[in-house]
């Protein structure tokens, strides 16, 4: 019934929390320090951080699943250099959520600093986050590593040349019909 890979759908939850982290970061650090917001209310970047790394290390792992069936369309080295990349997140996002978790716990004189650390750290923690995405992206439009994963009778349509001309025409006489 469900035949998609899981890889694809799960991680975009790392790249969402990874990306939301540093602006959520930064607002709480500002919010409490400027006394709109409880200390306690930090609770809520700990809690992200650690979404952010528990979909992290998922993803990776269900990454590693997938791994095999691409490596049929897709050079092993190619798969290799995005895996390693993407084994790094989840220690980027561990770091995160300990800085997070010394923002929350630390005492209340030095917990400002802690968090305004965490939220700079935090940003400049979306670029290793970005070039994996990024080639994982390249895995899927330049190499095409979505394909291994097409029914048999699409790709005998696409390898034909057959499969953009039925699919050319479907949108044709779907235009007719609500027109």
């Amino acid at each position: 019934m469900f035949n998609l890979p899981l890889h694809p759908l799960v991680v975009h939850f790392p790249i969402v929390l990874g990306i939301l982290l540093p602006f959520a970061g930064l607002t709480l650090w500002w919010a409490i320090k400027n006394g709109h917001l409880q200390q306690k209310t930090w609770a809520v970047i700990v809690l992200i951080a650690l979404v952010y790394t528990a979909s992290a290390m998922v993803t990776v792992e269900l990454g590693e699943v997938d791994e095999e069936k691409v490596e049929k369309v897709v050079a092993h080295d190619v798969i290799e250099e995005h895996e390693e990349m993407g084994e790094t997140i989840p220690w980027v996002a561990g770091g995160l959520l300990l800085m997070a978790s010394a923002g929350f716990l630390v005492p209340l004189r030095n917990s400002h600093r802690f968090r305004m650390a965490f939220a700079l750290v935090s940003f400049l923690a979306v670029i290793p986050l970005g070039i994996t995405g990024h080639s994982g992206g390249e895995l899927v439009y330049e190499y095409g590593a979505a394909n291994i994963h097409l029914p048999a009778k699409t790709k005998a349509l696409i390898e034909s040349g057959a499969f953009y001309t039925v699919h050319k025409d479907h949108d044709e006489d779907h235009e007719k019909e609500t027109s």
